[in-house]
């Protein structure tokens, strides 16, 4: 789930594109259905749990991936948006809410992790 954001390799303005498409979309979406204020900040705060699982996973659970705790970090922010995803049903429609659901996670992923925008390659850093 938005790896490239977290990815050194990736420019920091074909990151910046993918955001603005991103809030673009959700924008969009947003128009066409809104989804209630609580539910824009459930989808936001599960954005913010991705990023601490995620922190979580490579500081502490990286040594052993194929572990329980790594695989409880990979699962936990999963199953909220899922949960997230089908709590917001209205009247049988799951598209639509659910896009723009994952869309506000997305941007919070995007807006709370600004720091990965100023990452270096560390493997190139090593090899010199």
């Amino acid at each position: 789930m938005l790896e490239f954001w977290f990815d050194p390799t990736v420019s920091v303005l074909k990151k910046f594109l993918i955001l603005i498409s991103i809030s673009v979309l959700t924008a969009v979406l947003y128009w066409m259905a809104p989804l209630k204020p609580d539910a824009i900040l459930m989808f936001a705060g599960t954005g913010i749990i991705f990023l601490i699982c995620r922190y979580c996973k490579i500081h502490f659970a990286a040594e052993n991936p194929a572990g329980l705790l790594y695989r409880l970090l990979t699962w936990i922010p999963l199953a909220l948006i899922l949960a997230l995803v089908f709590m917001n049903i209205q009247s049988g429609e799951i598209l639509i809410p659910g896009a723009q659901g994952i869309g506000f996670m997305a941007i919070a992923i995007c807006l709370f992790s600004p720091l990965s925008l100023l990452h270096q390659n560390s493997s190139s850093e090593q090899k010199k």
